[in-house]
């Protein structure tokens, strides 16, 4: 029997479903992925929990950046949530609305799979970003990649430069 995976690492923010969610959200994001030592996910992370707390916002709270906090009767909270695993990083935005949620075309593509699952609030809305593979060495450490460089020529050296390592040298020797 295989147990489930274990997270190697949470992170978790509640804001509240104002205007002001999506790009804390980005923050949020950007930072945990850096902390984690993936910042090259930040973009596609972003994008997807852009999405996601984008329709939060639009569903259950005050998508007018206009309204004032003393005119508002009832706060609506979400919750972010990122799991990294070995081989992925699951984001979740947790909201009270009930409904399915409709993910865009660009969200499908860009999450390895995605689904939601209702609770006593509201429901949980996640997807899984992939974590690229790379190949490892005997030792289980990741391959380096060689970078590409442009080839350099060294400098030419100077016939003046050898007269003056070579008093440089005799000098050293009469000490």
């Amino acid at each position: 029997m295989t147990s489930a995976p274990r997270p190697r690492a949470i992170s978790d923010l509640t804001l509240v479903a104002t205007s002001t969610a999506v790009s804390v959200g980005l923050l949020f994001v950007r930072y945990t992925l850096t902390e984690w030592d993936r910042p090259e996910l930040a973009s596609n992370g972003e994008a997807l929990l852009s999405e996601l707390v984008s329709q939060a916002v639009q569903l259950i709270g005050v998508p007018d950046p206009s309204t004032r906090w003393r005119d508002l009767d009832d706060l609506a909270l979400i919750q972010l949530r990122l799991v990294l695993f070995d081989h992925a990083i699951v984001i979740e935005v947790a909201d009270r609305h009930r409904e399915p949620p409709n993910p865009s075309d660009a969200f499908r593509s860009l999450s390895k799979q995605w689904n939601f699952y209702p609770t006593e609030a509201g429901r949980v809305v996640w997807c899984e970003l992939e974590l690229p593979q790379y190949q490892l060495t005997e030792h289980g450490l990741p391959k380096r990649r060689p970078s590409p460089r442009p080839i350099t020529q060294r400098p030419p050296t100077l016939p003046g430069d050898r007269d003056v390592l070579q008093r440089v040298r005799e000098w050293l020797e009469e000490l």
